[in-house]
């Protein structure tokens, strides 16, 4: 089968969405019978990040400089010429026929005209079940998304992440659950046990020493970090010095609540920002507890990647979070404040709480893979296709993990 698939939101530095496209696109590439073209080809990723990094300077060159021979001319012609080349990649209509492709996968919400058959991935339904929560723009976005790949009737399919999810598009959106399957995600391989000294030079770096309360993911307020903060504010001064909350992740929408708890909080909360990926192994490494209190997941990538690294992991009771989680991870309803005040003291005054779920992460962690993934997106693609196999039933579940 030949697969086209969207890569334009690896333009960006990889984020969730991200991830999740490079490593399925690499596990998919690995199936008996199936072939992946990239739109655009991978090798123009470079060249598109660069110019998302420096957008403005970009804009700028391309404008035609007044005078004479200048460096600015040369910078002008050399990056307009890279613009036309960049613009030739993006327009390829010609790869979205059944000319070069059988099926085209949409990974970012950002369907392309295309009479093909079409896979579409929805990683949640936060938009439709708490639009306050997001920008008006991202739910206009996404609706608008929803809107058009249900129009495809169908010549289209959907791949999920987490059957918490598979659950609520068949249930609320009504979708013939054949058209919906289940796929995962998968921690990184660098997601590993690793060296304590090459780790605590790598905190150093980030000005953290081990044994802090780690939350992983961007600042909005599905995320229910102002109740963390106010939990964490809530241990006692003892605790709060040997065991800091460390915040990795960039700052989103909506976290008016949260900046106004961080201004209240007593000293010992480390905003750290966006942070570099080669520094995410040992910021999960060491940690004390990766806690995380959200309200709603698809599915909860720093979960997997916490239990890759053997790490210990807190959690809320949001169905897809619990999935990936695993049983032996402790769960606490996410607006318990005080429960979560209470899991992290538990924490730090009882080292042997959590050591069965450090040793048992790496293996539960190994069970999600990413050809589970790739996997699911070819059963929606047969799916698509209205060729559905025989063993789709098989296909369907092979990104399902047993609990």
């Amino acid at each position: 089968m030949r697969i086209l698939a969207s890569t334009r939101c690896l333009a960006k530095p990889p984020t969730g969405i991200g991830h999740y496209t490079a490593q399925t696109l690499n596990a998919l590439a690995t199936l008996p019978g199936v072939t992946v073209r990239e739109f655009p080809s991978r090798w123009v990723w470079p060249l598109a990040r660069y110019r998302e990094r420096h957008l403005d300077w970009w804009q700028g060159a391309l404008k035609t400089p007044v005078g004479g021979f200048s460096t600015g001319k040369i910078t002008h012609s050399v990056v307009s010429r890279l613009e036309r080349f960049f613009l030739r990649q993006h327009d390829k209509a010609d790869w979205f026929t059944a000319k070069f492709s059988d099926v085209y996968f949409e990974p970012n919400h950002e369907l392309m005209p295309s009479t093909l058959p079409t896979v579409g991935a929805i990683y949640d339904l936060s938009v439709l079940r708490f639009p306050h929560w997001h920008p008006a723009e991202r739910v206009a976005q996404h609706r608008a998304y929803f809107d058009a790949l249900f129009n495809r009737g169908d010549s289209a399919a959907i791949v999920t992440i987490s059957e918490a999810v598979r659950r609520e598009i068949v249930e609320m959106l009504g979708i013939d659950p054949k058209r919906v399957l289940t796929g995962c995600c998968a921690a990184r391989k660098q997601m590993c046990l690793g060296r304590p000294r090459s780790d605590a030079k790598t905190l150093n770096g980030l000005g953290l020493q081990a044994g802090y309360f780690l939350h992983v993911g961007t600042l909005e307020p599905r995320k229910n970090l102002a109740m963390l903060v106010r939990a964490w504010s809530s241990l006692d001064i003892s605790t709060r010095k040997n065991h800091p909350l460390v915040l990795a992740g960039g700052k989103g929408w909506g976290d008016e609540d949260l900046q106004t708890e961080l201004r209240r909080a007593p000293d010992g909360i480390h905003h750290l920002g966006y942070v570099r990926e080669a520094y995410i192994p040992a910021l999960y490494r060491g940690a004390l507890s990766l806690v995380m209190p959200t309200h709603y997941e698809g599915y909860g990538m720093p979960v997997i990647e916490m239990r890759a690294a053997g790490g210990a992991v807190i959690t809320s009771l949001d169905p897809a979070v619990r999935e990936v989680a695993g049983e032996d991870t402790p769960a606490i309803d996410a607006q318990d404040g005080n429960g979560w005040t209470e899991a992290m003291r538990r924490a730090a005054d009882e080292p042997t709480w959590l050591e069965e779920q450090r040793a048992n992460g790496p293996a539960w962690a190994g069970r999600h893979t990413w050809l589970q993934g790739a996997q699911a997106v070819l059963a929606a693609a047969h799916a698509a296709r209205g060729s559905l196999p025989a063993d789709l039933d098989t296909l369907a579940g092979m990104g399902k993990v047993a609990a």
